[in-house]
């Protein structure tokens, strides 16, 4: 038997990518070559590996008991070459990380700073959106490793996930708003308000995600709220009066600008919990995992505690 690590690398992505086209994009080779790939993988192992004429993409039975053994023998070969080029400390490559604005904002640029202070070779690519955007895109490898909140919990629960810090939520206010003049505020006094947070603003809903979930103020707010998926446009809204924001210590922290002013939220024990992810099924490059421990070794970022221990 001939099998080359290409055939399997090639069907790997077919079926993680969903189909022959995204496939060929993703690796840079014509769709007839990815055909073919799959062609010989299919004729040294004496069976077929995908059904053809059934969409959306679907694996044969053996294609199915196959999978993981394929996945297992690449990810020994990527081991094989991280082990080397780490001996040799000599790491290169490109990391392409999901993340949110908060973070890519306070957190990566350290990271990345340390990260090539270590390795020159290893250049870094950011990807910026809500959570279900990072979601999307480590599930369907446009990226290797996602900076994203441990809620909600992912769908892919072959996602795997280290802790890197826990941050309050706060309430943002254009300067002269009456409730400045509280050091701290009360859930309580958002009532009847109207609140900007961060969150899907073509959902049926006046109040964003993370402040729903984690906050319930829903039945609290005016229903002429607005909801924003990115910080600073909350911030430009508050900034001229539509209303008081609540978003994530970090998310106000980047956008606070003249004309607006911070308070912690009393007695909340809600908090926004971030963590780097991967996906547990597919093989790290060596560049991937050096990102990882760069980000876990970074100092958490001002304002922000550990995670405490499950």
């Amino acid at each position: 038997m001939s099998l080359e690590l290409a055939w399997l690398r090639t069907w790997v992505e077919v079926v993680d990518t969903g189909g022959f086209t995204r496939a060929a994009e993703k690796l840079h080779l014509s769709q007839p070559r990815v055909s073919a790939h799959i062609a010989n993988l299919e004729r040294e192992l004496g069976c077929l590996l995908v059904e053809r004429r059934i969409r959306p993409l679907t694996l044969t039975d053996d294609g199915r008991a196959l999978l993981a053994r394929a996945r297992a023998v690449l990810a020994a070969a990527d081991e094989l070459v991280t082990a080397r080029q780490t001996d040799r400390g000599d790491i290169t490559g490109t990391v392409t990380v999901a993340s949110f604005a908060s973070g890519s904002s306070e957190f990566l640029p350290g990271v990345i700073t340390a990260l090539q202070d270590e390795h020159p070779g290893i250049r870094v690519a950011v990807l910026d959106g809500d959570v279900d955007f990072i979601e999307a895109a480590l599930s369907e490898r446009r990226v290797s490793v996602a900076l994203r909140t441990v809620r909600p919990e992912p769908h892919d629960h072959a996602f795997t996930m280290r802790p890197l810090w826990r941050e309050p939520f706060v309430m943002l206010a254009p300067t002269g708003h009456p409730l400045l003049e509280k050091s701290e505020v009360d859930l309580a006094d958002f009532t009847g308000r109207r609140v900007i947070t961060i969150g899907d603003p073509l959902a049926n809903t006046v109040v964003g995600y993370e402040a729903e979930v984690e906050l319930s103020i829903k039945d609290m707010v005016s229903p002429s709220g607005i909801v924003s998926h990115q910080p600073t446009t909350l911030g430009a809204m508050v900034r001229a009066g539509h209303g008081i924001g609540i978003i994530n210590y970090l998310g106000g922290v980047m956008v606070m600008r003249e004309g607006m002013e911070m308070r912690p939220i009393r007695r909340l024990n809600r908090y926004r919990d971030v963590g780097i992810w991967w996906h547990s099924e597919r093989p790290l490059g060596a560049a991937a995992r050096a990102f990882i421990r760069a980000a876990t070794k970074a100092p958490r970022p001002d304002g922000t505690t550990a995670i405490p221990p499950l």
